[in-house]
């Protein structure tokens, strides 16, 4: 069972005492029937379960691993090449789409699992976490050019997002970082629907690189002993939590970093590289007709490639069936499992063919209890974990992506919100300070 930490004063009204129930207010007294479950759960018992379940999983990994990455690479090349080689004809969809769907997989297939250290045991030191992308601009255009730096992404996504899922210092909250279009006064109906449109064709660029890379900075002028400053006053951390979008780099200023570094060292390269070499050289070989054709479908590509990770992406842990949570709790305890089942959701799985078109992002909950795991070990552990969910009474979310998809957007535009759970339910002794963050590439085994 869940031990209650202190219980909070409740609000007194007139001589009754009010009781609040769970699901809007974190100090609520009461378990709505949607939590009546919190109460029942044995943490610690979950707690072994899921541990030696991941350590089996981890042991099995070995060259069946390799091989399946080696295919998957294959598949995400064939695609990548193929669209390249044959856009230049003339604009159409299958280009596009092979071209998209090549670059959505180099990251949230290859790129996510290689950095996450999936296949450091099992590689021989090829495929490293240590080595992957980072340390040169070769080497992020060999293994993984992408609008984000590499390393930029490891610490916002590795180690924020992992070890502080639905917290307010998750810089992936969807709920928060989207406060603004949540509260905003619309002109016509439908208008927040278009500004959600415009975000998921955009987003990788215009949000996710330099939100990243401001979380890089902020872990490099932390380790200095230093804090950004805005108009001669140091940050406050509230600000240093809010997301970062493209357009903050010139109302704002150079707070976290200099335009000349954004453009320079993060999106430069990938720019370069898709809307300008590339086309260039078909357009050099085959014509004008080549060139503006490999153009156009190059942009049309990126587009969908933004959709498409949109949708497999950020419904991962968003909707008003998944929790939020006030404090911070230390990593692998047996607080650390449970809020990664609550809070992440699983799409259709279970083929190589599914799995690959959802980018290996419908693995969810077992890649945030194991996230230094195969994407072959999480096809092995998906009804292992549902099983001890079962076992446990807690809850296991599975949905379509498109249902989930439908969710998100509930909560960006303020139709829906996160359930937040109760902390009277909370075990103490798995709270910790925000600050007591989970090192670099810690692992949950």
């Amino acid at each position: 069972m869940c031990n209650p930490a202190p219980t909070p004063a409740v609000t007194v009204s007139s001589a009754n005492a009010e009781r609040k129930v769970s699901g809007k207010e974190y100090d609520a007294d009461v378990l709505a029937p949607e939590d009546a479950w919190i109460e029942k759960v044995d943490l610690e018992a979950l707690k072994e379960d899921i541990r030696e379940l991941g350590k089996q999983l981890a042991a099995q990994q070995g060259p069946e691993d390799m091989a399946h990455l080696r295919k998957i690479i294959s598949w995400s090349r064939a695609c990548t090449l193929t669209g390249l080689f044959t856009m230049w004809y003339m604009v159409n969809p299958l280009s596009i789409y092979l071209i998209s769907i090549g670059t959505m997989s180099r990251w949230t297939i290859i790129g996510h699992h290689v950095c996450h250290g999936g296949f450091d045991k099992c590689s021989s030191g090829t495929y490293s976490r240590f080595k992957f992308g980072v340390g040169s601009l070769w080497r992020r255009i060999v293994d993984w050019l992408d609008w984000m730096l590499v390393e930029a992404w490891n610490v916002e996504h590795n180690q924020l997002h992992h070890y502080c899922l639905g917290e307010a210092t998750d810089p992936d909250l969807v709920e928060d970082n989207l406060k603004g279009i949540r509260t905003y006064k619309t002109s016509f109906p439908g208008e927040k629907y278009i500004i959600v449109a415009f975000f998921m064709a955009t987003w990788k660029w215009f949000y996710y690189a330099p939100n990243t890379f401001k979380m890089l900075k902020l872990h490099e002028m932390r380790r200095l002993g230093k804090v950004p400053m805005y108009e001669g006053k140091p940050v406050s951390e509230r600000s240093m939590r809010r997301a970062w979008s493209l357009d903050s780099c010139f109302y704002r200023g150079n707070v976290y970093f200099t335009k000349t570094e954004m453009f320079g060292r993060v999106l430069g390269p990938y720019f370069v590289r898709q809307f300008v070499l590339l086309p260039l050289l078909f357009g050099l070989a085959l014509g004008r007709a080549a060139y503006f054709n490999s153009l156009m479908s190059m942009v049309l590509a990126e587009m969908l490639t933004n959709i498409h990770s949109f949708i497999v992406i950020v419904p991962n842990h968003t909707g008003d069936d998944l929790y939020r949570f006030d404090r911070h709790c230390t990593a692998r305890s047996a607080t650390f499992f449970l809020r990664q089942i609550i809070s992440s959701a699983n799409f259709s799985l279970g083929t190589d063919l599914i799995d690959f078109h959802h980018g290996w992002l419908n693995y969810q909950v077992e890649h945030h209890l194991w996230p230094d795991l195969s994407m072959l070990s999480y096809q092995k552990a998906a009804p292992l974990v549902q099983s001890i969910c079962r076992k446990h009474g807690v809850p296991y979310i599975k949905h379509s992506v498109f249902w989930r998809l439908k969710k998100t957007i509930d909560i960006m535009v303020g139709k829906a919100s996160m359930r937040k759970f109760p902390s009277k339910w909370e075990v103490e002794a798995d709270l910790t300070s925000a600050d007591d963050v989970a090192p670099l590439h810690a692992t949950a085994h």
